[in-house]
């Protein structure tokens, strides 16, 4: 402490300084120095009721500096006069910053308050009297704009470093003074005082937040119930922290979050209060509701319940008018969210579900009924409803797919409330949430669950979105994997409910109608792993296709379809084989279907791929050819002879080498063959019966159906376009033609479903005439093996024999021979085979000499699909049974009990 005549003395110095010296004539301003300050600072330290004063003088001095920046920076003054008064100036500052800064360090606890409440009163002032002539010529300068010309002002940067120094050297707890006094200035000077505000809380963001929020909620105490109006330090508390929400939203987030927990410690009337002035904030400010709305509902759960309870009771006496106020404006509140409306969602339903205790079930489900009622409101308004106009509903835009989620649980309670809000939500902001609602839906795997939540959501959405249904089905059969596949299966669950038909109201958007929309993604789901290609082939079984399918389609389709049939026919399980079999039926229907369906199936049937279904022999694989390794042709020559060979002599013997790969060892080829074929008799049979029942099916559609399967057999079988007609030409030409023949019958031993193809035209007359060049090469080659044949009877040569008698009753069948020439199969098993040659001449004569043309046949007396041939005039003709009779009659003890039936009685 200074003696008193020292005090006295910096007194009677300081008072000279302020107003001159009276023996001299230097005005104030020449007398201004760093000795004026330090006595000033002098007085500060050790005569406190010389505070004002001092404080007033250092006013005045900052004032001036303020005065002579702002002067220098707008005119751009070149004036060394005005320069060296600034300089003087800004000196002069520099002496207050070191004397209050020094006067912090030395007593922290007692100067800062007092310092930086003057430094925010300072500052207040100043920005509001200079606020105009700093705006002057920049009328929408921003707030950092304003921050940067305030911090290049040495006077006004020396008042900020001051305020936050002794925020710095203060505890938190001993901060009140400063932020009361931020708080006070911002009320008086906003927004002026706002850059103030936006650098110290930049400095300490959660100092300054936390204490802004206690001083807030202290004035709510003491003013929130006595005044309807909101108290001025509230709304500087909004505006300070909604102002400081855009740069530091964690400190405040955590603060808020912080209050709320600390609240639920006990019933003091601090803690009682908060929710309630927590509200009240988020009432005034719509960047607080969110950060507020967010954190409150972090701060619900278990432990905080009860609390919450019984607080609430002093809610609604104290500062609401009842419960019923109390829960309508935090349902305004909640509708203005922009954020965290999962979260609101999540903690309503998972407390408003069943298995919750009475209190918070009933409060949460009357509260959700409470919000989706408020929504419905806003989006059923008259008008036009911008999606901005309900926030809540907004922010779960975002969150469809955890809504969706949300559907699939066991309370009906939850899933009508999700429902309603998904609804509120399509009509709010357009088809594109309905869309993707019924796109989410169709990938969850609880087709029982899933059709009834479609329908139900269909029901309210389908007045105004008519075309969901087609444009999410487009979307779901883009999916893949596992998704895709339960799309499929709940896409065919709801078209099997849509075919069963619904009482009452009905749901207009139809699948069906999606489904023909979009059938162009059909032909790549066949080639999908899995279940996938089975269940689209369903759902095309499924619905009712277009009367009228683009050629393009149907190709992409049949292309698709008949490789599927193949591949399902491998497979165990009779089910998917019949939707195979009826999806190619189908296209059949159409007229570029059949034909295009046809080839492939009989492409099918004879490519490798395929072929071993179907009981073919598939080819082995050849032995590798001879590598460069292998010997050479000079070697094996030397190895062939023992001793020397002179040239030009009777002795020398040539190795010329080895053709090809040698001799073929038979014993193994036909061992491979044998063992090529994976399927056993049994499945082979079942295989060709499904392929016959198919290609009945879709010859069906087309009386010549047949005729074109016929051709198309010939074009396959035979290597040759030429001589392929109706015409039998004489016995003879076959020399010509040998090897086309060869090949039809190797063809035909290598593939028994020829037989069976041959057999299903014959019982649908007149196919088998246009198969006339297969039938000829089969028994022109019979005839060159039996006229060759040295068994002594016929039966022991097995293949040929049951060749013969398998063409003998294929020709029957097709009505292309008469009696007793169809019955040949009966006898040729007991005679020679050079008898057997003798009676197929007679055959290939009839043949030649009644072309099998479709001409002849005619329309049936008898109900069936196939023609029929008169052979009344053709039967007992000598030309062709009279060495059938000589033969019978030879052979009359092993064929006499058939001679009656071959031939009548007058022939003998």
């Amino acid at each position: 402490m200074q003696a008193p005549l020292g005090v006295l003395t910096d007194l009677r110095n300081f008072l000279n300084g302020l107003s001159g010296s009276p023996s001299t004539t230097k005005s104030r301003t020449e007398v201004d120095s760093s000795e004026v300050v330090k006595t000033a600072t002098n007085l500060l330290k050790n005569f406190p009721a010389a505070r004002e004063a001092v404080l007033f003088y250092f006013c005045q001095v900052i004032d001036d500096s303020i005065k002579l920046h702002l002067s220098q920076s707008q005119i751009q003054n070149d004036n060394p006069a005005a320069k060296k008064r600034l300089v003087e100036k800004e000196a002069a500052v520099a002496l207050i910053h070191e004397a209050l800064s020094s006067l912090i360090k030395w007593n922290p606890k007692g100067w800062a308050p007092i310092i930086s409440t003057w430094s925010l009163r300072l500052l207040g002032q100043m920005s509001s009297y200079h606020s105009p002539h700093l705006q002057h010529g920049h009328a929408n300068r921003g707030l950092n704009d304003t921050l940067q010309v305030w911090l290049d002002c040495r006077a006004t940067r020396m008042l900020i470093d001051l305020t936050t120094q002794s925020l710095e050297d203060l505890n938190q707890s001993e901060t009140g003074a400063c932020i009361n006094a931020l708080l006070e200035t911002s009320v008086e000077h906003s927004p002026h005082f706002d850059w103030v505000v936006a650098h110290i809380g930049g400095c300490f963001p959660h100092t300054v937040v936390t204490r802004i929020l206690a001083c807030g909620l202290q004035d709510f105490i003491l003013y929130g119930t006595e005044s309807g109006n909101i108290s001025p330090k509230l709304n500087s508390v909004v505006g300070i922290l909604a102002h400081l929400s855009f740069s530091h939203a964690t400190n405040i987030q955590k603060a808020v979050l912080d209050l709320f927990l600390t609240s639920c410690t006990d019933m003091s009337e601090q803690h009682t209060a908060v929710v309630p002035y927590l509200l009240q904030l988020s009432s005034l400010s719509q960047d607080l509701l969110d950060i507020i709305v967010e954190q409150g509902v972090k701060a619900i759960n278990q432990d905080t319940i009860p609390c919450f309870t019984q607080q609430a009771a002093i809610w609604t006496s104290k500062y609401f008018s009842g419960r019923e106020a109390l829960i309508n404006l935090m349902v305004q509140q909640v509708v203005r969210c922009r954020q965290g409306g999962l979260a609101i969602v999540n903690v309503l339903l998972q407390y408003g579900a069943r298995h919750q205790p009475t209190f918070p079930r009933e409060v949460a489900s009357e509260f959700l009924e409470m919000l989706l009622n408020e929504a419905a409101q806003l989006v059923q308004a008259s008008g036009r409803v911008m999606p901005s106009d309900v926030p809540f509903l907004q922010s779960l835009q975002p969150h469809v797919s955890n809504l969706c989620q949300m559907l699939l649980t066991h309370d009906t309670w939850q899933q009508g409330s999700v429902l309603r809000l998904l609804t509120l939500m399509a009509l709010l902001q357009g088809p594109a949430v309905s869309i993707h609602v019924v796109t989410l839906l169709l990938q969850k795997k609880d087709p029982v669950k899933i059709v009834l939540l479609i329908r139900c959501y269909l029901k309210s959405v389908q007045g105004l979105h008519s075309q969901v249904v087609d444009t999410s089905v487009h979307e779901a059969l883009t999916f893949q994997g596992r998704n895709l596949e339960n799309t499929l299966l709940n896409v065919l669950q709801l078209v099997k409910f849509e075919q069963l038909g619904e009482p009452g109201a009905e749901v207009r958007c139809k699948f069906q109608s999606a489904l023909n929309a979009n059938l162009d993604f059909f032909p790549g789901l066949f080639f999908q792993d899995g279940q996938i290609p089975h269940l689209a082939v369903r759902l095309l079984n499924s619905i009712r296709l277009p009367e009228v399918i683009h050629p393009r389609l149907i190709a992409k389709l049949s292309y698709s379809s008949v490789p599927h049939f193949f591949t399902v026919l491998s497979m165990r399980g009779e089910g998917n084989k019949k939707e195979a079999q009826k999806i190619l039926a189908t296209l059949s229907s159409y007229p570029n279907g059949q034909a295009l369906i046809l080839r492939l199936l009989m492409q099918g049937v004879f490519s490798e791929e395929w072929k071993s279904l179907f009981g073919a022999e598939t080819q082995p694989q050849k032995n590798p050819k001879p590598t460069s390794s292998s010997a050479s042709l000079l070697m094996q020559n030397r190895n062939f002879c023992s001793s020397v060979t002179l040239p030009q002599r009777h002795s020398s013997v040539f190795h010329a080498g080895i053709i090809g790969n040698g001799i073929r060892n038979r014993h193994l080829a036909n061992t491979n063959l044998e063992g090529s074929n994976d399927c056993n008799v049994e499945e082979v049979r079942s295989h060709i019966n499904l392929l016959l029942d198919t290609l009945s099916q879709c010859c069906s559609f087309n009386p010549g159906g047949m005729t074109q399967l016929s051709l198309l057999l010939v074009e396959i079988v035979s290597p040759d376009v030429m001589f392929n007609g109706l015409i039998w030409p004489d016995e003879e030409f076959t020399k010509v033609t040998v090897e086309r023949d060869l090949h039809i019958r190797r063809f035909v031993q290598d593939n028994v479903v020829v037989w069976d193809l041959l057999n299903l035209l014959a019982h649908n007359r007149p196919a088998l005439c246009y198969c006339s060049v297969i039938l000829r090469a089969i028994l022109a080659t019979l005839l060159s093996h039996w006229a060759n044949c040295q068994e002594r009877q016929a039966k022991d040569s097995r293949d040929a024999l049951d060749m013969t008698c398998k063409l003998i009753e294929l020709m029957a069948t097709g009505q292309l021979l008469p009696p007793p020439l169809s019955y040949l199969s009966e006898i040729i098993g007991h005679i020679s085979p050079h008898e057997v040659h003798v009676l197929l001449k007679d055959v290939w004569a009839f043949m030649r000499d009644n072309i099998p043309t479709p001409a002849l046949f005619g329309a049936n007396e008898r109900p069936s699909p196939s023609l029929w041939r008169d052979l009344s005039d053709y039967k007992m003709d000598p030309r062709y049974t009279e060495r059938l009779r000589l033969i019978m009659l030879a052979n009359i003890a092993s064929v006499g009990h058939l001679y009656p039936r071959f031939l009548a009685p007058d022939q003998d």
